[in-house]
């Protein structure tokens, strides 16, 4: 049986445009991100895991989703524009997923150690501990931060 992404996930209702392209164990997104845009693209990133019957690595694969998307939109985003054009990745694996998030932006990530009482800084952190590999690099449009995560043994 056939699945259709746009079958298995109403479109996202806050008024981003999403350019979405599936083909057999990959899903590439294309959109404007905004703030409001974040869990929209993540509510597709878990529907390709749902088609793809990866539904025990939905929780870490869309929280990573979520905090790559977030920190792209908080640091690849000009001060003077709403949104950054992001592309995310999520391709199948023979034993997990690949999930990468690119931007414009040329500087890589930098960790850093958040304080107790701030409320950021814990994203790259978070990312690490999500997923089984992680890392950046630099393309000529800007940069790749990326992250598998494997299915549990």
């Amino acid at each position: 049986m056939k699945a259709d992404l746009m079958e298995a996930q109403p479109p996202v209702t806050d008024g981003t445009s999403a350019a979405v392209r599936t083909r057999s164990g990959a899903c590439e997104i294309d959109v404007a991100l905004t703030a409001a845009a974040v869990s929209g693209v993540r509510d597709l990133v878990s529907a390709c895991l749902r088609l793809w019957g990866l539904t025990e690595l939905d929780w870490r694969v869309t929280l990573a989703a979520s905090e790559l998307l977030t920190n792209a939109f908080q640091h690849a985003r000009k001060e003077d524009e709403s949104s950054v054009p992001v592309k995310v990745v999520l391709t199948r694996t023979p034993d997990g997923v690949f999930l990468c998030v690119s931007d414009p932006h040329p500087w890589l990530p930098v960790p850093v150690l958040a304080d107790d009482n701030d409320e950021g800084g814990r994203g790259l952190m978070l990312i690490k501990k999500l997923s089984d590999r992680c890392g950046c690099s630099s393309t000529a449009h800007g940069k790749d931060v990326w992250a598998t995560i494997l299915h549990s043994a």
